[in-house]
């Protein structure tokens, strides 16, 4: 990563994480200030889960920036591994549904075929870009399809912007911490060789070939 990237997205994480930061402590403050009977009620409960949610963002932020940095500086070794593109898709769907609350019944996955590479990093790229659609969706009922090594994830009603502009360009405060995962995305495709474009409509990820 040059050092003015890195100064960028460092900048933009120092900055996104204020918020979250103040939100946890306030409410683990908060709860230390409660009497002991109140600690187990539904106030506190409500406390806690707001502690949670902010704490989720901070590391979600802080993760993928440091696996963006060891990408770009050619950090991280990619595994070569055969892998399922419908399996990897339904993977990434089942941790939206379960971690990321994002509904996903009707979703339609009928895909085909294998591609080599790191499934790990994979997984994290689909689950970025998949949720980056439904977020961005005013009706995000998705479908994916495969042509010619090209995963095409199309909305009913697609983003107004299918590419969202850099990080340090786009509105700061996102509640799921999740403002880095486009730029994380592309740049899993891009060390895997592939890329993320925009193709009729829907966003399109050229996936590693066999």
């Amino acid at each position: 990563m040059s050092g003015s990237k890195r100064g960028k997205y460092l900048g933009f994480v120092a900055h996104e994480i204020k918020n979250p930061l103040a939100t946890a402590l306030w409410s683990c403050d908060l709860l230390k200030r409660m009497e002991g009977a109140d600690r187990s009620g539904e106030r506190a409960e409500k406390m806690i889960d707001v502690s949670l949610r902010a704490l989720r963002r901070m590391r979600r932020l802080i993760d993928d920036y440091f696996t963006l940095e060891r990408l770009l500086e050619n950090g991280y070794e990619l595994r070569r591994e055969r892998l399922a593109v419908k399996e990897l898709v339904d993977s990434a769907v089942q941790t939206l549904l379960e971690k990321d609350k994002i509904p996903t019944a009707g979703w339609v996955n009928e895909l085909q075929g294998e591609i080599t590479g790191d499934g790990e990093m994979l997984r994290k790229a689909l689950r970025a870009a998949i949720e980056y659609v439904a977020r961005a969706s005013p009706q995000p009922r998705l479908s994916f399809a495969m042509r010619d090594g090209v995963l095409l994830i199309r909305a009913e009603t697609p983003p107004a912007q299918l590419i969202p502009p850099d990080p340090e360009d786009r509105a700061s405060g996102d509640p799921t911490g999740a403002v880095l995962g486009f730029a994380l995305a592309a740049r899993i495709l891009e060390a895997h060789g592939g890329r993320i474009e925009e193709r009729d409509g829907a966003l399109a990820l050229i996936l590693p070939a066999l």
